[in-house]
């Protein structure tokens, strides 16, 4: 029944499974993943950055190991929109290691609060205008994504900007802006520094160090460098630019390999707040969008609908059965007793005479159902030289008293030990089990 169950379950799934399309790329959700190779991916970049003999990685692991990790990149690269927030926690962790040297690049038109911050006395933020063109536009279309934008030159040249006379964005891009706060060093929000970094002692003093605009075009700072520490943070204000729609225009792949080249070491694309992070249960995403998994959750609820009926009773209980504790020496000894007690004489002769007559015609090779009591009598006697009317008179008063003829105690205890002494004559003495005689 529970076969046949899962399979009328397995075949309505099947029948009712309905294949989810793939989501096409849209600027209103993108997926800027360099496992996507749509248009608002950056897979492109990721090869591009592999073609040309950089060491590029996906880093897969929450940013809280970044600064302890034996795989510690240079440069570390956020391209936004993110599909997981990022923790207070992760957000300290790695402006912690950007305090160390490191090189954070963040590609995105909002970023994350946290992220938007320095260690200078300078207020940072970036932002960008909301748009309802963005359901309607075909991120895939240059033309639709880049119409009645000019191009993005270099402010000053730079090694950001090196080789890279003009940048093209999108009509949709951010921008980036700072201010001089009252020589604090502040995060984007205005509140203080990363509590990881207050706490261990470790945070860089304030400098003298300002913000660098590498880049801007109508109006608009596209490209800002702020001094965080040891290290830096990049703002590129529209990820466009390095997308895989956008990355082949004019200049944009020298900018996006300017942002993130180093003289050594590996550049981490941070997959963890992209969905692809190592927590993630493989085994749901192998069978994401199919059948399986609902089939699964549900043989797990028949199971344990199984489990349940069968481990609980749907009535009231029944009083538990109370053990035998009587042996069959002690049902023996007590049935003694009773008779004794009742003195039941007849009873207790009619049990031994029985079995003194079933005993003797076994072991005389007669029959005890067909023999009468004179020929019984006359094989004792010829066997144990005993006279035979002595035997049949023993016999036929022990039948007397079974059958109700009056007797006392005295008198029974003498035929069974007569009826005793024949047996042993006969050699069917009884002997305890366990116990030889010599």
């Amino acid at each position: 029944m529970v076969v046949g169950l899962v399979g009328v379950l397995v075949l309505l799934n099947a029948l009712t499974y309905v294949q989810n399309q793939k989501e096409p790329d849209s600027e209103l959700r993108p997926n800027r993943s360099t496992y996507n190779a749509g248009a608002t991916g950056s897979q492109a970049f990721f090869t591009l950055l592999n073609e040309t003999g950089r060491k590029p990685m996906r880093w897969q692991d929450s940013t809280e190991g970044l600064a302890t990790s034996r795989s510690r990149p240079n440069v570390f690269v956020v391209i936004g929109s993110l599909r997981r927030e990022f923790t207070e926690s992760e957000a300290n962790s790695l402006l912690y290691w950007v305090s160390e040297g490191g090189r954070l690049v963040v590609i995105d038109r909002d970023p994350p609060q946290e992220l938007k911050t320095s260690t200078v006395s300078w207020k940072i933020d970036v932002s960008s205008d909301p748009a309802v063109e963005l359901l309607s536009i075909d991120p895939s279309d240059q033309k639709q994504m880049t119409t009645n934008t000019n191009a993005a030159k270099p402010v000053q040249p730079t090694l950001f900007t090196s080789g890279v006379n003009a940048v093209q964005p999108s009509r949709f891009s951010g921008w980036i802006t700072f201010e001089r706060t009252n020589g604090i060093a502040v995060r984007g929000d205005g509140t203080g520094l990363p509590p990881l970094v207050r706490v261990t002692g470790d945070v860089p003093q304030p400098s003298a160090k300002a913000p660098v605009v590498h880049l801007a075009g109508n109006e608009k700072n596209l490209v800002v460098d702020i001094p965080y520490g040891s290290g830096q943070i990049v703002y590129l204000a529209d990820p466009y630019i390095v997308s895989n729609a956008g990355i082949n225009i004019v200049d944009n792949s020298q900018l996006a390999i300017d942002l993130v080249s180093t003289s050594g070491g590996t550049i981490a694309f941070d997959e963890y707040h992209q969905g692809y992070g190592t927590n993630a249960n493989r085994l749901f995403q192998f069978f994401e969008g199919t059948p399986v998994i609902a089939i699964f959750v549900q043989c797990a609820l028949i199971v344990g609908l199984i489990f349940v009926s069968q481990s609980r009773r749907f009535a009231r209980p029944l009083p538990e059965r109370e053990p035998d504790r009587l042996s069959k020496l002690e049902y023996v000894t007590a049935m003694a007793e009773l008779q004794q007690r009742t003195k039941a004489y007849d009873l207790a002769m009619e049990n031994i005479f029985v079995d003194f007559r079933r005993r003797v015609t076994r072991s005389l090779g007669i029959d005890n159902l067909t023999s009468t009591r004179k020929e019984v009598a006359e094989s004792i006697a010829a066997r144990i030289a005993i006279d035979t009317y002595a035997v049949s008179e023993l016999m036929m008063k022990c039948e007397a008293i079974a059958q109700g003829e009056p007797a006392n105690k005295a008198e029974v205890i003498e035929l069974a030990a007569r009826l005793r002494e024949i047996e042993d004559k006969l050699g069917l003495s009884r002997k305890p089990r366990g116990k030889t005689t010599r």
